[in-house]
């Protein structure tokens, strides 16, 4: 099954790769986890708009090679090829949504790198807590062709 690999990370790569296509706002918002794939579309969002709930967490991470059984030494290898190259796709992605440098990311996600919303800030994933009632999340229809995504 050597398309588990690939099915893994493709999804998070295609959303990211739809999002990028929109022109309007994009807000997002971290509830409970953002975990791998996830925190790369958490930082995606329009600068200002990225939120997270004030018990969630956000996690890099390398991708993740499922276990498939007993596997020849080149399937091994092509599977190693394919996690290191969407490695150092999401690396560059990070970097890009966060503003830091890509040794600095590329060193944070030698382990799991965990953070609470202050972290996430700091790091640049969000910009901003969602504490109750405190934020307008949703524009209105009126606002949808008015602010062109940057």
């Amino acid at each position: 099954m050597s398309f588990i690999l690939v099915a893994m990370e493709t999804e998070g790569f295609a959303i990211y790769d739809a999002m990028m296509q929109l022109r309007n706002e994009i807000h997002t918002v971290a509830v409970g986890a953002a975990i791998g794939q996830a925190c790369l579309l958490l930082a995606a969002g329009t600068k200002g708009k990225r939120f997270m709930l004030p018990h969630s967490k956000a996690l890099i991470q390398q991708p993740r090679v499922p276990s498939s059984g007993l596997l020849q030494a080149s399937d091994v290898f092509i599977r190693a090829k394919e996690a290191i190259i969407q490695r150092d796709m999401l690396v560059e992605l990070l970097a890009t949504h966060t503003g830091n440098p890509v040794e600095t990311v590329a060193n944070v996600m030698k382990r799991p790198f965990y953070m609470d919303p202050i972290k996430a800030i700091e790091f640049g994933v969000v910009d901003k807590i969602l504490w109750r009632g405190q934020e307008d999340i949703i524009s209105s229809p009126e606002d949808w062709e008015k602010k062109p995504r940057n």
